[in-house]
């Protein structure tokens, strides 16, 4: 099992080889393509071949969430998620990543008044038939994203929010299901899960060989938080342990800030430990 963390724009190449020296193997990186100005993007794109090419570790890609949704019942914004997506697999390949971490769809029409961290929402019949036209265009969305790059994996994650579709073991499995293609898998988040009422395990017992990339970060149960390890509730080295049991051969990508990079090494526990 290999240990990443996320790459963030402001990180200096002497951040970045702390982070490695530290026991980092590997960086997750947004692509930004369409959120940067041309010039802007160019340089950001000559600092990640920098990156790969100076540091020589492996990367992962995590595709566009903000204003994108794979299931939109509008079929132009629906055509910008799938394009954005396909954006993120050329990136992929232009840094020899072979993961991709996609976001399935917000189903704005469940969203629950009050509290959201364990509510659960009954919609309407006409709610219902409108989300699960949401949910064809995800599958289909996926299988053509799928289908652009067989090689490149596309790595769906378990989401958080009651409004946001695809968040339990069986809804992922629904999914996967649906899409049937093998290069389409699961993005574990588990911080995601925790907020959600789930525990790692009904995923890793459900889901175990479909999962190829997982998120690790804290929280208190209630809101998605993005605490260093620690500073919530989670047992993270049980969870690292079930991992390891599981036999997942993946990364585990740190999906929060430390100013100091070398606190990282804390994290890294060995099978043996």
């Amino acid at each position: 099992m290999k240990y990443y963390t996320v790459y963030r724009p402001h990180h200096s190449i002497e951040y970045l080889q702390r982070a490695v020296d530290a026991g980092i193997q590997g960086f997750e990186i947004k692509n930004l393509k369409s959120y940067l100005p041309q010039e802007e993007y160019a340089s950001y794109l000559e600092r990640l071949q920098s990156v790969r090419e100076r540091l020589g570790v492996n990367t992962v890609i995590h595709a566009p969430i903000l204003d994108v949704t794979l299931g939109s019942l509008n079929r132009r914004v629906r055509n910008v998620a799938i394009n954005e997506v396909k954006d993120s697999i050329d990136l992929a390949k232009e840094l020899g990543s072979t993961v991709v971490v996609v976001h399935g769809m917000m189903g704005i029409l469940t969203m629950p008044p009050g509290e959201w961290s364990k509510q659960v929402y009954r919609p309407t019949r006409e709610e219902r038939e409108l989300v699960e036209k949401q949910d064809k265009n995800v599958v289909q969305a996926l299988k053509e994203c799928a289908d652009y790059a067989p090689n490149i994996i596309l790595a769906v994650e378990n989401l958080v929010f009651p409004h946001e579709m695809y968040r339990s073991p069986e809804e992922m499995e629904e999914l996967l299901y649906k899409v049937n293609r093998p290069n389409v898998g699961i993005t574990l988040d588990i911080g995601h899960a925790a907020v959600s009422g789930y525990r790692a395990s009904e995923y890793l017992n459900r889901l175990s060989e479909h999962i190829f990339h997982v998120h690790l970060h804290d929280n208190h149960g209630v809101i998605d938080e993005h605490l260093p390890l620690g500073e919530g509730t989670l047992d993270y080295i049980g969870i690292i342990h079930n991992l390891m049991d599981s036999g997942y051969p993946g990364a585990v990508t740190f999906e929060f800030s430390l100013e100091n990079p070398e606190e990282f090494r804390q994290y890294i526990l060995k099978k043996s430990e």
